[in-house]
């Protein structure tokens, strides 16, 4: 389906809707708002994708009220208050900061033509490489790294903030990145002294654990919120155990800082990245400050909407693997804060995240997602598979045929965390397959605990879900041939996927455990090989013969390390030798 007809099958569905809409049009107090916020993340140094999503009008037929621009906003800046030669004006540095704000002033002015507002996504702390080399040695530390936290750091943040809302008067805020720096779309901008410019990943500006958060903070709040009146989300993502997954670092941060209406703190739903396996983020609903909550619709772990993988009664109710990993009485899912005086929306991530493939020509499974979460966010009275079945009618579904696609979305995660994680109380990497690579996994806690067979049989499990995904696939009457083709497609590649792994886990399983013994099940573990050869086979040729496949995977690891094609093809040379 394209672009246009999707958009315009969506926005006709929700016109009939029972479901309540946000109406963008009224322009509540922000201190009254509940934001529902949307971003198609567009990876950097990729292309956007096609989707619907990049359409103002879109978002405000799905009950959307605001709208998050990727922008590279923080390189617009040209700093001629310090020094009128940093950025020549007759230089290509200016030229590209220039047409920068021009492409955000368009995106601004679609989002509040169509009713919603419009906030920038903001990586701090991002400069130009000219201002870096002349100021180093008064706002980087001795690493080279630039610190917030030095005087000459906050004037120039201050003065960061001031052209980008004279550059852009009409915008209606910022949406703050720490966490993770990115610099593949600033070619002329440094996170650090060090010229040189690692593009995949920058210095965060977090040098000094709470004490930056803090500073930060103080300063954004005063220039963005109280001088300028205008919204402020500040993300709280980080690695490891501290803003974004500690409830004391969350709060030593954030009891320092008074609240303003126009202060809200984004947070993710779960205590970690976007993963099964995780709690419900305790940081949620805690202090003093209003939060938005983020969800990712296409999870770069489970897919990217390659295959169905149904996150809303996950999200909303609490995935299956709750009752371990979530103490009785605590928040499982959205359903348990919605109505908390701190809950300030929820913002989706529709499209995006991660990086690489696999790439798809249609993203019903995402925006099946994504309108899940936001019409409960909306209305929570309505229960999730009411949502769903709102969707089916959407996309043409009757009768039935609603019953069969609601199914296949409850059978997904189940069918997920069976085939490539666990709900066997292993430990295990939840990255070791992520985007499209596949990576070597760590078996040793299944070893250990005796689990080889029950892993073994849990995979064979998931693939039957999946078998019976396609089936119900199959089964309904699509409204068109060429939603039918995806859908079954991708149900098929699901099926292909898991068929993979489970005989790629077989292998790995069985040969580690005669690694151990010295005893090894030849005939089980040639018969896997040959398995696992066989379902790459046919997830080939499905890509071969299905032009709406999506991109396939690589039995490689992220980064190019080696992975489940290597260590499959140890035990293959093992025995042939």
């Amino acid at each position: 389906m394209q672009r246009r007809e999707f958009c315009k099958l969506a926005m006709a569905a929700s016109v009939g809707a029972r479901l309540t809409a946000v109406d963008a049009t009224t322009n509540p107090p922000a201190s009254l708002t509940r934001w529902m916020l949307d971003m198609v993340h567009i990876n950097p140094g990729e292309q956007p994708p096609q989707s619907a999503f990049l359409d103002p009008r879109y978002l405000v037929a799905q009950g959307y009220n605001g709208q998050v621009v990727m922008s590279a906003v923080e390189g617009i800046p040209t700093f001629d208050q310090l020094d009128p030669d940093l950025v020549p004006k007759s230089s290509n540095e200016r030229a590209w900061a220039e047409a920068v704000a021009k492409r955000i002033e368009r995106q601004i002015l679609a989002a509040h033509q169509s009713g919603l507002a419009c906030f920038a996504w903001m990586q701090i702390a991002v400069l130009p490489i000219a201002l870096v080399r002349k100021y180093k040695q008064q706002i980087c530390d001795s690493r080279g790294r630039i610190d917030p936290t030095l005087p000459m750091s906050q004037t120039i943040l201050r003065l960061q903030i001031a052209e980008i809302f004279d550059r852009l008067p009409q915008l209606d805020g910022l949406l703050i990145r720490t966490g993770e720096v990115y610099l593949q779309d600033l070619p002329y901008h440094a996170s650090t002294d060090a010229i040189v410019q690692q593009k995949t990943q920058g210095s965060s500006a977090i040098l000094h654990a709470e004490a930056s958060h803090r500073t930060l903070l103080t300063l954004l709040r005063q220039e963005v919120c109280v001088a300028r009146n205008r919204m402020l989300f500040y993300r709280t993502w980080d690695f490891g155990n501290n803003f974004h997954n500690n409830p004391d670092y969350y709060l030593r941060v954030t009891e320092a800082i008074e609240p303003h209406p126009n202060l809200i703190f984004s947070v993710k739903h779960q205590q970690g990245d976007f993963h099964q396996l995780t709690p419900f983020n305790p940081t949620l609903m805690i202090g003093r400050h209003r939060q938005i909550v983020e969800v990712q619709c296409q999870r770069e772990a489970y897919g990217k909407g390659a295959h169905p993988y149904y996150i809303g009664k996950g999200v909303i109710e609490g995935w299956e693997e709750m009752d371990r990993l979530v103490k009785p009485g605590a928040p499982r899912g959205l359903r348990d804060i919605i109505h908390h005086p701190l809950y300030a929306g929820t913002w989706t991530w529709s499209r995006g995240g991660g990086w690489d493939g696999p790439s798809i020509s249609n993203e019903i499974w995402c925006a099946l997602n994504a309108r899940v979460i936001t019409q409960f966010s909306i209305d929570p009275s309505f229960s999730e598979p009411q949502i769903i079945a709102a969707y089916a009618r959407s996309i043409g579904l009757r009768g039935s045929d609603i019953t069969r696609f609601t199914e296949m979305q409850y059978l997904s995660p189940k069918a997920v965390l069976r085939g490539q994680l666990t709900n066997l109380g292993a430990n295990i990497d939840l990255w070791w397959t992520r985007d499209d690579k596949m990576g070597d996994p760590d078996l040793s806690d299944f070893l250990q605990r005796g689990l080889v067979e029950q892993a073994i049989a849990e995979k064979a499990e998931a693939c039957n879900m999946w078998r019976r995904i396609v089936h119900l696939a199959q089964q309904i009457q699509w409204p068109n041939a060429g939603l039918r083709d995806f859908a079954l497609t991708s149900a098929i590649y699901g099926a292909c996927k898991y068929e993979v792994i489970h005989q790629g886990w077989t292998v790995l399983l069985l040969g580690r455990q005669g690694d151990a013994s010295g005893q090894y099940d030849h005939q089980r573990i040639y018969r896997a090989i040959a398995a696992y050869d066989a379902a790459w086979r046919a997830w080939r040729n499905l890509a071969q013969t299905h032009p709406s496949c999506p991109s396939l995977y690589e039995d490689v690891g992220f980064g190019g390390r080696p992975g489940l094609g290597a260590a499959v093809d140890h035990y293959r040379h093992q025995f042939a030798d």
